[in-house]
């Protein structure tokens, strides 16, 4: 669990988190210079991730450095770490952008100096997933070239989603490692929170693990609670259409669906909405029809409706009217429904 720790917010969030048992998972997040690793030492981590550039691209901000000069200093940094007993990783920012030839060197000078993972940061989203893509674009390709021609023990992922290819980057990195690496380290963000476009989200990551590959380590009913959790903390609108975790992720509004959930869920669901803390629910709109309709209807009244009852039929014309004389593009909400239901002669 990586964090900051420059703010004083950052430093109280860093110790509530270990008076809670979770400090042997924090890593510090540090710049390449052995005052931001003072500072992970003073608050008591024993990890720490220090990033620094590897594209030339970020070199032209530092035109009197030499290369060697800029590889020093992470060394330098990594060495200082070490010598404090710490775990390092490195984050090789703008992986996805750099020159090879320089970053394998990169790679195997912090692994002599004792750095354990080395981070593929695709900084701007620019990484591919497709195995045939070349370097430095190729995640895959860069994976491999990696594990034959570094030193460092382990990888990890680090995609952003600008082109919105980030839980699919972070899978083909996954992919690409199995049977390279006895373990793969994977960076994401809950709900894809972060700069810009954001990064993979843990959920998709989690899920897409669950289901592609049977990992069934993780406890996956909180994680509707979580979200919920996390975007009303920060202020943040969880998006209707939220793949997993967002209020419209088990929503049928289609007649044609809502006939396939009422008979059989594995139609148009690929798991239950109850793994993930989530619950099932109708959407009445104007393609929902007569079934989707009785279906809404039968779970706002808690039982059975006969199809032949003239009162729904009453009701379906009423919302039918509704959508089409009105011209409406919007869903029918509960209360409302339960409005056109009393309309309609039922007791609600």
């Amino acid at each position: 669990l990586e964090v900051m720790i420059y703010t004083k917010s950052d430093k109280e969030s860093v110790k509530l988190m270990q008076d809670h048992g979770l400090g042997p998972i924090l890593a510090a997040w540090c710049r390449a210079n052995r005052q931001d690793i003072d500072e992970a030492i003073r608050l008591g981590f024993s990890q720490v991730g220090i990033s620094h550039p590897v594209s030339f691209i970020h070199f032209s901000k530092w035109p009197h450095l030499t290369l060697e000069d800029l590889i020093n200093r992470v060394v330098d940094a990594v060495t200082y770490a070490r010598d404090h007993g710490m775990t390092v990783f490195v984050h090789g920012e703008d992986s996805t952008r750099a020159d090879w030839e320089f970053e394998k060197v990169f790679i195997n000078a912090v692994a002599e100096a004792g750095a354990q993972v080395y981070r593929i940061c695709d900084t701007v989203g620019c990484g591919l997933s497709d195995p045939r893509a070349p370097l430095p674009r190729g995640i895959p390709e860069k994976v491999k070239r990696i594990k034959a021609e570094t030193k460092i023990p382990y990888i990890e992922i680090h995609a952003h989603d600008d082109l919105g290819n980030a839980v699919e980057n972070t899978m083909a990195t996954i992919r690409a490692a199995d049977g390279l690496y006895d373990k793969v380290y994977v960076s994401t963000t809950f709900l894809g929170l972060g700069d810009r476009a954001g990064n993979a989200e843990t959920e998709k990551i989690i899920m897409n693990c669950y289901m592609h590959y049977d990992v069934r380590k993780w406890n996956l009913k909180p994680l509707r609670e979580l979200a919920v959790y996390i975007a009303s903390s920060l202020g943040y609108h969880l998006p209707v259409n939220k793949a997993i975790v967002g209020d419209g992720a088990f929503a049928h509004e289609s007649g044609i669906h809502l006939h396939g959930i009422s008979k059989l869920p594995l139609t148009y669901e690929t798991f239950p909405p109850e793994l993930v803390g989530q619950h099932r629910s109708i959407v009445i709109g104007r393609r929902s029809g007569k079934h989707g309709i009785r279906l809404k209807l039968e779970e706002i009244l808690g039982r059975k409706v006969d199809e032949n009852d003239p009162r729904l039929l009453n009701l379906v014309e009423l919302i039918t009217r509704e959508f089409s004389a009105r011209e409406r593009r919007y869903p029918i909400g509960d209360q409302e429904f339960r409005l056109f239901a009393k309309r309609a002669g039922f007791e609600v």
